[in-house]
Formats: C-alpha cells, sequence, structure tokens
C-alpha cells in the first residue's frame, strides 16, 4: 500500500506549504518506482500524462510507462495482477485498456486505494525494443532507467515477444473481465462528470452501454461468431431469458445521451444486475470486489 511521505526537514514555510499541497500521486508514483525499478525485468520508467506536464489534481490519474526486457515481457504481464494486489491493494485486477493506442505493447488499468480515495493507475507496459520509438512518440519523462537499458534483444526475441503481445490482446473476454471493465469504465466516468467533461463522458457512457450489451451476447450467445450491435436481437432474442435483457438494454440506449452521475450509477448497476442473473459464477467470484468499490464511491458520494 502507498504509504504517507512527510517533508523532508529543514524545509523553509513555503517550501513546507508545497509539500503540503502537491498532487497525492506523486507518492503514489514514488512508490511504484520504487517496486517496479527492483525488478530486474525492467529497464525504464517513464511517466506522462498531466502529471509529466505538472498540471495533475486530485482526481489526475497516475500514467507510468514500465519498459520491459523483450524476453521477461510476458511473465511480468503473466504476474502483473498478483504484484500490484500484493504491493499497492488493488481494488481490482487489471482492466485491458482498450482506450489508449497501441503504443506497441499492453496498457492496464488498476483502481488504487489511496487516502480513502480510488486513484486510477493507467499502466502501460511495452518492450524495451520498442521504447524509443515510444518516446519519439509520446515524449513522456524519463524517471529511471536501469542497467543494460540499452541492451537490444535479438530479432527471434522481439518477433516473439510481438506475437504473446498480439495474441494477450486477441484473447477473448470472459464475464468476469466484463465486470471488472463495467467497474473501471464507470469510475471514469464519474470523474469526467465531476471535472464536467460532458464530451469524454458522453463516450464513456457508450462504452458502458456496449459493455452492458457484451455481457449479455457473452453469457447468453458464447460462441457468436458476430459482435457489435449486429445480429444481437437475432441471437439473444430466441429466449424468455434473452428477450428480458434486450428490453434492459434497450431502456439503457434510451436514456439521455449526456450522464448524470445517477444514470451513470444506473448503467453500472443494471450490468451487475444482469450479470447476476445470467453469469452468476462471474459475479460470486467477484463479489467482494463489488461490493468494495460501491463502498468507495459511496465513501466519495458523503464528501462530495
Amino acid at each position: 500500500m502507498p504509504t504517507a511521505v512527510l517533508p523532508p526537514a529543514g524545509l523553509t514555510p513555503l517550501e513546507e506549504l508545497a509539500h503540503a499541497h502537491r498532487p497525492a500521486q506523486l507518492a503514489v508514483l514514488g512508490d511504484l518506482v520504487q517496486a517496479l525499478s527492483a525488478t530486474t525485468a525492467v529497464t525504464h520508467l517513464l511517466v506522462r500524462g498531466s502529471l509529466a506536464a505538472g498540471t495533475a489534481d486530485r482526481l489526475s490519474d497516475v500514467d507510468l510507462v514500465v519498459a520491459v526486457r523483450d524476453d521477461r515481457l510476458p511473465a511480468l504481464m503473466d504476474s502483473l495482477d498478483a504484484l500490484m494486489s500484493t504491493t499497492f491493494g488493488t481494488l481490482l485486477p487489471g482492466w485491458r485498456d482498450t482506450i489508449v493506442g497501441n503504443l506497441g505493447g499492453a496498457g492496464f488499468v488498476y483502481l488504487l486505494p489511496n487516502d480513502g480515495h480510488l486513484l486510477q493507475l493507467d499502466l502501460y507496459l511495452c518492450p524495451t525494443s520498442a521504447v524509443g520509438a515510444l518516446r519519439r512518440r509520446i515524449g513522456p519523462r524519463l524517471l529511471w532507467q536501469g542497467p543494460g537499458a540499452d541492451d537490444t534483444a535479438d530479432a527471434d526475441t522481439q518477433q516473439r515477444t510481438a506475437q504473446e503481445l498480439a495474441r494477450a490482446a486477441e484473447a477473448p473476454v470472459d464475464c468476469g473481465h466484463l465486470l471488472v471493465q463495467a467497474m473501471v469504465l464507470h469510475a471514469m466516468l464519474r470523474k469526467r462528470l465531476a471535472r464536467g467533461q460532458q464530451y469524454i463522458a458522453y463516450g464513456l457512457l457508450h462504452d458502458l452501454n456496449a459493455t452492458c450489451r457484451d455481457v449479455i451476447r457473452t453469457a447468453l450467445v458464447p460462441h457468436s461468431r458476430h459482435h457489435g450491435w449486429y445480429h444481437l436481437p437475432d441471437e439473444v432474442g430466441r429466449t424468455a431469458t434473452g428477450r428480458e435483457c434486450l428490453t434492459e438494454l434497450t431502456e439503457a440506449l434510451t436514456s439521455p445521451p449526456v450522464p448524470t452521475v445517477a444514470q451513470a450509477d444506473d448503467a453500472l448497476d443494471r450490468i451487475v444486475r444482469l450479470a447476476q442473473r445470467i453469469a452468476p459464477h462471474a459475479t460470486d467470484a467477484l463479489a467482494n470486489e463489488i461490493t468494495a468499490y460501491r463502498a468507495y464511491q459511496h465513501h466519495e458520494e458523503g464528501l462530495a
């Protein structure tokens, strides 16, 4: 778990004031650097987004790029959830980020408890062989570089790593993954609403409704060859349960396109409610996580 950082000794009153009001994310970032730099597989740690630009506020994400030796990247990806859970107490398994563009690696979003709030951690893993191109493309700030960071993997290793990344990106998701996705999207949506960013909120509401659709299709027609909205009524509407699910989905789609917080909460409740009925194994497996996530959201409401 991230720890509170006391101001260094010998600061002037003005420096102490600046330290007290610095973004809380900086302390979390320091803990991340300490933990990840101790892993010999990691070669570079870079920060991007508002923390890199110096414009972070209380709601800002921590955007961290982690470059990993090509031959060790697949293994680190497999153990990432365990690392983040045991070291930082992340609330949910990592959600495979489908919003960030492809930068030659794989993005994951974690919700990290910090001082009574949930902090969004956007962790992007990339092979060391791709970090130079990534830095030229997005210009992150280098935080740490380890020994041997300039060593280049051979072409065969780079190709195998690229193939592993592609396979991971194409792996089918189950209802458990979709429930995690729904909670992460809901957290993002509430943050955008708190900031008054209606355009982004509109897009995230669409993503939540698409997640509702995917839960229905994955639970009821898991071997469908189709995706998106096409063929959905024909595939799902063959049973009474399917028709009831479509009625719920129709209700979601006819709500106002620019959401309120209450509407965002309704969207998540709908997804969980449907999953409890048509994919109870998924909700049972995540029962503690769902309860904890809702508790944090209620805490945030009490502070508003």
